[in-house]
């Protein structure tokens, strides 16, 4: 079953947090999550395993950080790191049982291109692709290009899917801010008609808010966008306690949110940081309405 096919679908479940829940597993902090892919794939295959359980029909790879720029001192190739990355999902959608998808993730390079930066769009390309041809060779069924804070960089990953993706569905989620920014500045009205030029199958918006705040936002995205939203927030603001970042929005309130954003026309429902399986068994019981 190809991942176009979900798009006749009402409503698609996303799952939720991953690096909240690998530290939650043991996790190091600062340690990169995508490293374990290799060194301890059981516990992130469990985590996948607790979202297909909790309903989530899109399963996302633990691959946010397997490019080049945030790999400089790793001991693993970024290729093999977004390998092993979507092998483990796939492990875990065939051992459920369940009809699932499995989606490579592409996070941003942490450099900015020029002129802001001193990384160019030939070298952003070959990150990029480097990334996206392993995962998509390891079974990936489509790309989710996600947390992207900055519009060029989210072209440049844009037509490096298009171009090294082996023709699946092109899937990106930028970071807003609640007054619907980039922090580069774009507008979310700027941002909707260069991802749908640039080819984008589904668009939508991924962290920095938590489900109120994008529900304030929801109408301007509707209002301007023509393909499939995805809407995939934090479990509300961060807040610090002793030192820790920390995220208070319960299962329950946030489902309640989250299902304003399914009657508002939302297709790709989900979580970001903070959100765990339990968010996401009340999101799948929304999306099921």
């Amino acid at each position: 079953m190809s991942f176009f096919d979900s798009f006749s679908q009402k409503h698609l479940v996303f799952d939720g947090g991953m690096g909240t829940m690998l530290q939650a597993a043991g996790l190091p902090a600062g340690a990169s999550p995508d490293v374990w892919n290799i060194t301890n794939p059981d516990a992130v295959r469990a985590v996948h395993a607790a979202y297909l359980s909790a309903g989530a029909n899109v399963i996302t790879s633990n691959t946010f950080g397997s490019t080049t720029p945030r790999q400089k001192r790793g001991a693993y190739k970024p290729a093999e790191l977004a390998a092993a990355g979507v092998r483990i999902v796939k492990e875990a959608i065939a051992a459920s049982g369940k009809t699932a998808y499995a989606a490579l993730d592409v996070g941003p390079l942490g450099e900015f291109l020029e002129p802001l930066g001193d990384l160019t769009e030939e070298e952003a390309t070959a990150y990029f692709r480097e990334e996206i041809e392993a995962g998509v060779a390891a079974g990936a069924d489509c790309v989710l290009i996600e947390t992207m804070s900055a519009l060029d960089e989210a072209l440049v990953c844009i037509k490096a899917a298009k171009e090294f993706g082996a023709g699946l569905p092109v899937l990106c989620t930028l970071t807003y801010s609640a007054a619907g920014r980039l922090m580069t500045g774009e507008t979310i009205e700027t941002v909707v008609a260069a991802l749908e030029e640039a080819g984008v199958d589904a668009l939508g918006c991924n962290c920095g808010v938590g489900p109120e705040q994008l529900v304030a936002l929801l109408p301007r995205f509707v209002a301007c966008a023509t393909k499939p939203l995805i809407m995939q927030p934090n479990a509300g603001l961060p807040e610090y306690q002793d030192g820790q970042t920390v995220y208070l929005v319960g299962p329950e309130s946030f489902a309640g949110e989250m299902k304003k954003l399914a009657q508002g026309g939302v297709w790709g429902l989900g979580g970001c940081c903070g959100t765990t399986p339990e968010h996401i068994a009340r999101v799948a019981d929304i999306a099921a309405e």
